[in-house]
C-alpha cells in the first residue's frame, strides 16, 4: 500500500512539472512584438529591417496566422533574431506614430481605418497584410494573405538576409 502510494505521488509529481515546464517555455517562445512608437529609437542603436503584421480583430485568417505561423518556433526565432516586429490593427482608433508621422483613425461607416493602413500597403488593404520595410523605413515589399510556416521561413531568409538585394524570388527558390 505504501508503494501505491508512492507511485500516485511520483505521478503526481511528474505532470506538475511537465505542466510547470510548457508553461515555462511557451512564454519564452512568442514573437517580441514591438510598439510602432518605439522603432524609431531602436533603429538608432541597432538598425534591422522591420516586419509588419497588418490585421483587423475580424479577420478570421490572421487569427489562423497568429496561432499557426507565429506560433511556430522557426519562425519566432528568426523574426525575433533579424528583424522588429510591430503587429499593427488596421482598425486602430487611436493616433499611431510611426517613423516621425502621426496617423489617425478615419471613421468610414460601417467600419473605419486607422491611416497607416493606407500608408504602408499603398491602398492595397488586404488581412492579414506582412509589410517588410528595410533598416531605413524604405518598402521592400508587402505579402497579403495567410502563408504557412515553410513559405513564410523561406521569405523571412530571403528578406533577413538581404537576398532580396541581388537575387530575384524565383531564382531563390529554386
Amino acid at each position: 500500500m505504501k508503494n501505491f502510494f508512492y507511485y500516485i505521488w511520483i505521478f503526481f509529481l511528474t505532470i506538475v512539472l511537465i505542466l510547470i515546464s510548457n508553461i515555462v517555455f511557451s512564454q519564452s517562445e512568442k514573437i517580441n512584438w514591438i510598439e510602432a512608437e518605439k522603432i524609431k529609437e531602436l533603429q538608432d542603436k541597432n538598425k534591422k529591417k522591420i516586419m509588419i503584421d497588418l490585421y483587423t480583430d475580424w479577420c478570421g485568417w490572421c487569427k489562423v496566422m497568429d496561432r499557426t505561423t507565429f506560433s511556430d518556433k522557426k519562425i519566432i526565432a528568426k523574426i525575433n533574431s533579424d528583424f522588429y516586429p510591430i503587429k499593427i490593427n488596421a482598425e486602430y482608433k487611436g493616433d499611431i506614430t510611426f517613423n516621425d508621422h502621426t496617423f489617425k483613425y478615419v471613421d468610414l461607416k460601417p467600419r473605419g481605418i486607422n491611416e497607416i493602413a493606407y500608408y504602408l500597403t499603398n491602398g492595397q488593404l488586404s488581412y492579414p497584410m506582412t509589410i517588410f520595410l528595410d533598416e531605413d523605413f524604405r518598402i521592400i515589399t508587402l505579402l497579403p494573405g495567410y502563408h504557412k510556416s515553410i513559405f513564410f521561413k523561406s521569405v523571412l531568409d530571403y528578406i533577413g538576409e538581404d537576398y532580396w538585394k541581388e537575387t530575384s524570388w524565383d531564382d531563390f527558390i529554386k
